[in-house]
């Protein structure tokens, strides 16, 4: 009995040290996989995934998220359906069940960056002027108007961030992030007593 112990012990620690280095191994092989085959664009579309730091870490599962990509439809390339995905792709983001904020607030920056690109900056400027806020600057406030109109963007994308992240797993966070952005526009200042945003 006593020598099947040790024989069991003996294995279990080298089953151990198996599952060690195969965990270790993964993410040298990803990190491979990312340094040397991935080109910058691809690395942005992946960066973009809400499962890049836990799904994706399997290098395996890593190369078939690329596969798909890269047998993308052809119609991607086709200007109105592009613009289409990627205003369906900011609006429809959320978080991820085991993302944490900080990741999940860079991939929804870089998916707003990706429809300012598309909608340039004349466009949000053109909706700050119809909003209720910036009705109520005064009229002969020239630089309140204008840094509202240039603060914009940002005002959009922290309303859908707080809208679109898991408030309740990430509660803590999100009262600090909507704190700090709760002085600067009226919209989210309003809204900001109550527990959730949206």
């Amino acid at each position: 009995m006593a020598q099947n112990k040790i024989l069991y012990s003996a294995k279990l620690d080298e089953n151990m040290q198996r599952s060690a280095y195969f965990e270790t191994n993964k993410r040298t092989v990803k990190s491979n996989i990312m340094l040397k085959f991935v080109t910058k664009a691809m690395d942005i579309e992946l960066q973009g995934e809400a499962d890049f730091m836990t799904t994706l870490e399997d290098p395996i599962k890593h190369l078939k998220r690329i596969e798909q990509f890269m047998k993308k439809s052809a119609d991607a390339e086709y200007d109105f359906l592009d613009f289409w995905e990627a205003n369906q792709k900011f609006f429809a983001m959320k978080q991820g069940t085991t993302e944490n904020l900080m990741h999940f607030k860079e991939r929804f920056l870089r998916q707003a960056e990706v429809l300012q690109d598309l909608y340039g900056v004349a466009w949000f400027r053109d909706f700050a002027i119809k909003t209720k806020a910036y009705a109520a600057i005064a009229s002969t406030d020239t630089a309140a108007q204008n840094k509202f109109k240039d603060d914009i963007f940002e005002a959009i994308f922290a309303t859908g961030f707080l809208c679109n992240c898991d408030q309740t797993r990430t509660a803590p966070l999100c009262w600090i992030f909507r704190q700090t952005i709760a002085e600067k526009w009226i919209i989210i200042q309003r809204r900001s007593a109550q527990h959730k945003i949206c």
